[in-house]
Parts: structure tokens; sequence; C-alpha cells
């Protein structure tokens, strides 16, 4: 348990600091910057599975308990809004293959490192492939490191504060959160069991919106909840670089920034083209495009004061739509590729370059 309390000791520090310098969604980017910068220093840092599941099903119910009957209404635009994002992903994964094969990787490896979200499938997919499996997790960790860290602060940028107010709601009674935080938890083991995508935070999700908006639990859990959750998925995050060197790191920034300024620039302009096409506010379509993943994206909708709901529909359906295609996707585009790999220079197949 010694690096796992040393993960949520700096973790809290991280976003302590961050919160008192005014930052925007502070607890998850600053336990995160500074996991990261421990890990780097030669910090052990850990984060089990029971308490990562602990901060996956309070954040799903949290999610699920925002929902209303005005979020059933908006819900009319999400499909147009959903068909935009799957555009959106397939023009951030070429560009990113084409600057990544650019940069001297071979096809395999520049193809996975490209893939916006679904961490877990994507490695498990290039790991049955001849990608160069740690250029393509240091890639992906960075592009999520850069996107935690600068995405709140972009956001406040492109839209005043007062634009992002979202109704929160207050805390329920005793005995109903204690009844919705069991059945939202039976629901989220069961989700997993039964290998849903992101099981144990849509379980608890719909149990909650069920509830919610049937009226059987009026109210939330205690917002101060969320901050622990924060906590953890920022060590969480963090603790994905204990497998590299500082070295490693070092030699794959260039790259993995490149990359992560490509898929924003292109997320970006998805967004703001659904924005002005629904009728939407730009800084929620900015964050359900951006390919973060579900728990991120949607603990950063909870700080930015955006809705959470819109931003895990969203999320949900990309992680849905990339696990139905992307085993087909890859192995066509691979096979199409190979005749042209298969000439490359072998000095463009090396992995990263040596520390």
């Amino acid at each position: 348990m010694i690096p796992v309390l040393q993960g949520l000791l700096i973790g809290a520090a991280g976003g302590t600091l961050c919160w008192l310098a005014g930052m925007p969604a502070p607890w998850l980017a600053g336990s995160m910057i500074a996991g990261v910068i421990a890990i780097f220093a030669g910090v052990k840092v850990g984060m089990p599975d029971w308490l990562k599941a602990v901060a996956f099903i309070f954040l799903g119910i949290q999610t699920g308990t925002a929902v209303t009957w005005d979020t059933v209404d908006r819900a009319a635009n999400w499909p147009l809004s959903i068909l935009f994002l799957g555009a959106t992903v397939v023009a951030v994964t070429w560009a990113c293959y084409r600057f990544y094969v650019f940069r001297g990787w071979d096809a395999p490896t520049a193809l996975f490192a490209s893939l916006p979200g679904a961490l877990a499938l994507v490695l498990l997919l290039a790991a049955n492939s001849s990608a160069d499996m740690r250029r393509v997790t240091i890639a992906q960790c960075i592009r999520l490191f850069f996107l935690v860290a600068a995405l709140p602060a972009v956001i406040n940028l492109i839209s005043p504060e007062e634009r992002l107010q979202l109704q929160q709601p207050v805390a329920g009674d005793l005995v109903g959160i204690a009844t919705l935080v069991v059945i939202a938890s039976l629901a989220g083991l069961a989700f997993e069991k039964l290998r849903f995508p992101a099981g144990l935070i849509l379980g608890p999700t719909l149990v909650a919106a069920g509830f919610e908006l049937s009226g059987i639990v009026d109210g939330a859990l205690p917002a101060g909840l969320l901050v622990p959750a924060n906590i953890i998925l920022g060590v969480m995050i963090a603790a994905r670089f204990t497998a590299f060197s500082f070295g490693e790191f070092l030699a794959a920034l260039r790259e993995g920034f490149s990359g992560f300024l490509i898929a924003l620039g292109i997320a970006a302009a998805g967004a703001a083209v659904t924005a002005w096409v629904a009728d939407l506010p730009l800084a929620l379509t900015l964050l359900a495009f951006s390919p973060g993943g579900l728990d991120a994206m949607t603990i950063m909708a909870f700080a930015l004061n955006l809705d959470p709901a819109y931003v895990g529909a969203h999320q949900v359906a990309r992680y849905l739509g990339m696990a139905l295609l992307m085993p087909v996707v890859t192995t066509v585009v691979l096979r199409r590729i190979a005749p042209r790999a298969n000439v490359t220079s072998p000095a463009l197949r090396s992995g990263l370059d040596p520390d």
C-alpha cells in the first residue's frame, strides 16, 4: 500500500497547488502532473484496481444524477453531433498516421499510435501486429497527458465562464443515496463482468439516470466526492508512465506533442462545425470530441460545469464505434499497406531512440 498512499498524497498535493493557483480542472490535471513528476523522480506510485473501480462507480453515479428531462429533450440533437464525431475520429486517425509515417515510423506503429481513445483496445490490437508496442503506448500516453493538462485552459480561453454554468444537483438524503450507491455498484460490476465497454461507469450511469428521471431518488452524491475521484484518475493516468525511462519520454516527447496538437486541432475544427450546425456551445462539443476517454473527459465536464451526459454519450459512442469497427478496419488497412511497408528501409522501422 505504500506506493498507493504515496501516489494519493502526491496527487492531492498537486491538485491542491493547482486549485490554489486558480487553474481549471485542478484536481485532475494537478494530480496527474504531480504524479508524472514523482515517477520520473524515482518515487514509486501505484493505483490498485479496486480503488479505480470505486472512483469509476462514483463517477458513473454522479453522471447519471446529472441527467434530467431537459437533458432528454436536448438529446434530439445528439445523433447529428455523433455523426460529426465519427467523421472527426477518421480525420484525426488519418492525419496523425500520415504525420508519424512522415517522421519515419513503420505503418503498423503509426496506425495504432494514431487511433484516438480506447487505449486498452488499441494496445490489444497492436500487440497482435508487428507494431512497436513501447512506441505506441508512450505516444498514446503523451497525447492523453497533454490533453488533460491543456484542454481545461483551452476551453476556459474560448468560452467565457458564464456560458459554462450548469445547474448542479443537490445532495440527496442519506437513505436514498445509500440505496443508489448499492444498486449502481451492483450494476457496474455486472456490466464489467459482461464486458460492456466502460462497464464500471456505464452501469452506474444508467441506474442513476433511471432513478433521477423516475424520481425514486431525489438528489446526487455530495460534490466533494468528485475530488477524490479526480485525484485517483489523475494518479492512474500518471502511473502509465512507470513503464518508461525519462530518456524514452524525452525521445518521444516531440512526436507525441506534435500528435497531440494535430489531434486537438482537428477535434476543435469538428467541434466548431458541430457547435454551429447543432446550435451547441463550442466548449461542450470540444470536450466531447477530444480523444481523452470516457473517464477523464466526463470528470473534466463536471470540473468545467459542462453537461456530463452529453460528453459521456459521445465518449461512449466513440468507444463503441471503435470497439466494433477497429478490429476489422485495422486488419484491412494493414493488409493494404503491407506491400509498401515491406519495401521500407529497416531504419525507418526502428523503435524509440536509445536513451
